[in-house]
């Protein structure tokens, strides 16, 4: 297949020799055009020193063209035919990535059913942005229906908008056929909306079949808010085979990972003539929602899975969580995200092992980590630093609690060790607290002082008074008086047990330990 595909390409790729002379050339990329219709030309040109790697991914995220351009005299060009097949040439948005040598430009095209007539740029093209008429898509109270444009896009213009935001309440919803997502098809929209939904403190929602993505108002951030400026979203969900390379490549390292199958990826572009501008980062994090098939729900139930936002060869944890038939995560930037089981074991947590599960569902959401790659040291005593970054990180995966700058109030907390920012946090929420202008970091934590800290959490996690009445250690007025309410609210919501018989309220805690007590946080 791959051999027919090659000499498919090889019919409509054209590479110009580069002439003229350029000293001491640095590395530029420019297009022809910004709009290209099946069956035209586009040319790829710049200034390089060294070989181009220049490579195009169709909106559904497949490879349409990847090559190596050698430069003349500092020049380099290729021309390239769009394919006269949907199967080869799908209508949408076409990434352009091109590097040479430590340098790297990224730029798009459109191919388009007919030009848009917005107007030619300075390169001889044809201005994809164009005028989306004010009456373009339908608004039923707050949702608005966008319709398909000539150029194969989906759009909705400022009058629909405006007829939306009259009748909405806290968001905006636009609802794209079940096939957009799957097929990488882009909805255009005014730029100038940004302004407007954020002016009325409503939230962008996106839906597309199994997909729903919710933009907080203010989290898009655009400069340009002109008449003749949109705003393009492309939502893929499909798992293509560039995707399945991607993963691949990054989980093959770790044979813990295992991928789910579930894939992600966002593009969301400000366009204004030949002027296209990537918005990767958001101002405020946006939810995804992925509706799971019924096997996939199955599939999930064990609790290991998570998102990964797929960088490379790297994975970076997002989170995320099951529930019922759906998966929801939080992002503060877009590119691919795919769900993967973490399946990790340690050789000194055996399967009975009492701590076993937890610690497996914590290693699943990152909230624990091993002492090294095999072992985890389930009896080591944990220092107070140690708690408040596994704490931390356990808030942090409900997704309620926001990013927010704090000032580190303790002068023993330095500003550059691995529980600086997990301590400055938990202090400005009143999770955790010192001693008079210091924290003892290196102190080990005792159980009483970790429930105190724990119940303070309780208000991010959804837990219910298990309905056990009040606890009778033996050992109970060794509990300090600060901590008894804790102890005994604690107790209340199953997050501490004891022996059966005693509490231990003095006895330093245990990584196995504080493994059982965040795992009974968790729903």
């Amino acid at each position: 297949m791959k051999k027919v595909l090659a000499a498919l390409l090889a019919l409509f790729i054209v590479v110009l020799p580069a002439t003229g002379y350029a000293a001491a050339a640095s590395f530029a990329l420019n297009l022809s055009a910004k709009e290209v219709l099946r069956g035209d030309a586009i040319t790829f040109s710049g200034t390089a020193e060294d070989d181009v790697v220049l490579k195009i991914i169709r909106p559904n995220q497949t490879t349409f063209y990847m090559d190596v351009i050698e430069p003349a005299d500092g020049l380099y060009s290729a021309t390239i035919t769009i394919p006269d097949t949907e199967q080869f040439a799908p209508w949408g948005v076409y990434n352009v990535v091109a590097s040479s040598g430590s340098a790297k430009k990224e730029t798009a095209f459109t191919v388009v059913q007919s030009h848009s007539g917005g107007g030619t740029d300075p390169d001889g093209g044809t201005s994809p942005a164009g005028t989306i008429p004010v009456d373009a898509g339908d608004a039923s109270g707050s949702v608005i229906k966008p319709e398909l444009g000539t150029n194969g896009e989906y759009i909705f213009g400022s009058g629909t908008l405006a007829s939306a935001i009259s009748q909405a309440q806290g968001s905006i919803t636009v609802e794209l056929p079940a096939g957009a997502g799957e097929n990488g098809s882009a909805l255009n929209f005014p730029a100038e909306t940004l302004k407007q939904l954020s002016d009325k403190k409503l939230d962008l929602i996106i839906a597309s079949g199994s997909s729903t993505i919710r933009f907080p108002a203010g989290s898009i951030g655009s400069s340009d808010t002109s008449n003749s400026a949109l705003i393009r979203i492309v939502v893929n969900t499909k798992l293509t085979n560039t995707a399945k390379d991607e993963i691949n490549k990054a989980i093959q390292s770790n044979k813990d990972y295992v991928s789910a199958g579930i894939v992600i990826s966002v593009s969301i572009q400000a366009v204004n003539g030949s002027s296209v501008t990537e918005i990767h980062n958001l101002n405020k994090k946006a939810e995804v929602t992925l509706k799971l098939t019924t096997e996939q729900a199955k599939q999930l139930a064990s609790g290991l899975a998570g998102v990964y936002y797929v960088n490379g060869s790297q994975l970076e944890f997002v989170g995320g969580k099951v529930k019922g038939d759906t998966f929801t995560f939080k992002a503060k930037h877009f590119s691919t995200y795919a769900i993967l089981e973490y399946n990790k074991t340690f050789v000194d947590i055996p399967a009975g092992h009492w701590a076993a599960a937890s610690v497996k569902s914590l290693t699943a959401k990152h909230i624990v980590t091993g002492v090294d790659n095999s072992h985890y040291a389930p009896n080591r005593n944990i220092t107070r630093a140690e708690f408040a970054t596994m704490i931390m990180r356990a808030v942090d995966w409900t997704g309620m609690e926001e990013d927010e700058s704090a000032i580190n109030p303790f002068k023993d907390v330095p500003k550059d060790k691995f529980y600086t920012e997990a301590v400055t946090r938990a202090a400005s929420l009143g999770i955790m607290s010192g001693y008079g202008g210091t924290f003892r970091p290196n102190d080990r934590i005792t159980r009483e002082e970790a429930v105190v800290t724990l119940v303070r959490t309780v208000k991010y996690f959804e837990l219910a008074d298990a309905g056990k009445g009040a606890p009778s250690f033996s050992d109970a007025k060794q509990i300090s008086a600060w901590a008894t309410d804790a102890v005994n609210q604690a107790w209340k919501l199953g997050v501490v047990q004891g022996d059966g018989k005693q509490f231990h309220p003095k006895q330093a805690l245990t990584r196995a330990e504080i493994a059982m007590m965040i795992n009974r946080l968790m729903p």
